[in-house]
């Protein structure tokens, strides 16, 4: 049975915006993986999303927005995300077998399944890609980050990422040393569409795959 990579977007992003940032990698990777993409189950709140165009400052992408929680401003407490694992555990029964990547808070999530997959909290997952992630702050999930998390993982953050070079080592600190790799690239808050960040996604799904 093939492999189902199920990628995560980011906050504010959606499943199409996620299909189009991997779209520069899918060519590299085999041709019996199935990629798929979910909307998350929430809607971002429109001011949270002026909020952080202002700050990005560029051209604002088509709706829909959506988000996997919306976290308090200590991040304590993420909003939604009782919702969002049971959408998550249905997504990993239905694709089994499947390895998981995500981008952004897609990426402190995909930390999150890995931590509770290996705790036998939700199925059993192949493998993790963690893009410019960082590691989950919510109080519902940081027991299970107590341990290393035995899960093969890739940590993928750009060396410009003003948003999330910081706090990506420590979610790379989450996961077992042993089967923990990470590729730093010289790129920004994004997923790298070419050169050793990509290759280094490319060849890492097709070889747990």
């Amino acid at each position: 049975m093939s492999t189902t990579l199920l990628a995560f977007h980011g906050f504010s992003l959606n499943g199409a915006r996620m299909q189009a940032q991997l779209a520069a990698l899918t060519p590299g990777l085999p041709e019996e993986l199935a990629v798929v993409c979910p909307d998350a189950p929430h809607s971002c709140e429109l001011e949270s999303v002026d909020r952080l165009y202002q700050r990005w400052g560029i051209a604002r992408l088509p709706p829909p927005y959506l988000n996997w929680w919306n976290a308090t401003d200590d991040g304590r407490e993420y909003r939604g995300w009782e919702a969002t694992r049971e959408f998550v555990k249905e997504l990993l029964l239905h694709y089994a077998p499947v390895g998981i990547l995500g981008f952004s808070q897609g990426g402190i999530l995909a930390t999150a399944i890995a931590a509770l997959s290996h705790a036998g909290e939700l199925p059993a997952i192949r493998f993790a890609v963690i893009v410019a992630g960082g590691p989950p702050r919510a109080q519902a999930i940081k027991p299970f980050l107590a341990t290393n998390i035995a899960v093969p993982s890739l940590h993928v953050w750009g060396e410009r990422d003003s948003i999330a070079a910081s706090a990506a080592p420590a979610a790379l600190e989450c996961f077992d040393p042993a089967t923990r790799e990470q590729m730093i690239w010289p790129g920004a808050h994004s997923v790298p569409p070419t050169g050793p960040g990509a290759l280094a996604i490319v060849n890492f799904v097709k070889h747990h795959s």
